[in-house]
């Protein structure tokens, strides 16, 4: 179910809120990066991304994008914030250097 960026995978079918991804140990959060599955049809899906991005909110659901409690339409691009939809995926990019693509259903790649 996830794949480290040094290789190791490691499956995984919990359901619930979890962190994703962070940087831990700095004097403030400059990005946190949290999922929620659920199970749809039987398989585990990523139905929520929440994003923090030196101090922008950002949520992702399916067919919706918000950004600090607004939604936004696509393609969006602000403080530092370059939101995309292709037919694939989501692309969030960020000036600090982070970004992630989202199928919308089970795949997240930062």
């Amino acid at each position: 179910h996830f794949k480290t960026f040094d290789g190791d995978i490691f499956y995984f079918p919990g359901l619930c809120n979890y962190v994703f991804a962070s940087h831990c140990n700095a004097p403030y959060e400059d990005f946190n990066i949290q999922i929620r599955r659920v199970v749809v049809e039987s398989a585990p899906t990523i139905n929520r991304i929440t994003m923090k991005l030196e101090g922008v909110a950002v949520e992702l659901t399916k067919d919706v994008v918000m950004i600090n409690s607004n939604r936004v339409q696509l393609p969006y691009s602000q403080s530092g914030i370059t939101i995309e939809k292709s037919s694939i995926y989501v692309k969030v990019d960020s000036k600090m250097g982070v970004a992630l693509m989202w199928n919308e259903d089970d795949s997240i790649l930062v």
